[in-house]
């Protein structure tokens, strides 16, 4: 393992790889000396979603300091780390993610169950979501991806309604977006102003995706 792991700094080492039983191609690899996740063409956990990951969280830190944070989207657990090592303070952490092999391999591969504050459940988002009892957070982490496209869903009106409806008053919901379409974002925008009252969009350095900071 240990030589896997000096070799990945030369070029990445593939340790896993294969198609999750819903449908999504993916490798576990070692690159720069790092364990991560890739689905098909994009980053899950550990890799350059960590750098962005980390960006979005920073920037919502600055505003709030939230307890309760629920997760859309679980990959391999690496906004779970940022948060652990950033929130100097107690927090609870509810993560709902759809494939179950990914779950599998957030335990095996990445140690998830270190973290005591989390609590994982595989679920639909979109239809957990939709259920009747609504819990408010603090901050809301949507991360929805299938390999690198936003599902549809995602960018539709109800489904912001139905998101901001599990927003305490003061919290903030964050959006790590990419693959944007000028004609999707416009309406992706549009859509955000309908709910939110204060939105802040920004680009992670180095790359493309474009990350939302929004509040009620």
């Amino acid at each position: 393992m240990q030589t896997k792991k000096a070799f990945s700094y030369l070029f990445p080492t593939t340790l896993k790889s294969g198609t999750t039983r819903k449908g999504q191609v993916y490798e576990i690899n070692f690159e720069n000396g790092y364990k991560v996740l890739n689905s098909q063409n994009a980053n899950y956990s550990y890799g350059s979603l960590h750098q962005i990951m980390q960006k979005g969280i920073f920037e919502a830190l600055k505003i709030i300091k939230p307890e309760r944070i629920l997760m859309l989207g679980l990959g391999g657990g690496s906004a779970v780390e940022i948060l652990s090592k950033k929130c100097a303070w107690p927090i609870q952490i509810k993560a709902i993610e759809f494939d179950e092999d990914l779950v599998k391999f957030a335990h095996e591969e990445f140690n998830i169950g270190r973290y005591k504050m989390l609590n994982i459940e595989i679920a639909d988002a979109f239809e957990w979501l939709k259920k009747e009892r609504v819990e408010a957070y603090d901050l809301i982490i949507d991360d929805l991806f299938m390999d690198d496209q936003v599902p549809e869903p995602c960018f539709e009106l109800d489904y912001l309604k139905t998101v901001s409806k599990h927003l305490n008053p003061n919290g903030i919901y964050f959006r790590n977006m990419m693959n944007l379409s000028s004609q999707n974002h416009a309406t992706y925008e549009k859509n955000l102003y309908t709910i939110f009252s204060k939105i802040k969009c920004t680009m992670a350095k180095g790359f493309d995706n474009l990350i939302y900071l929004c509040s009620l």
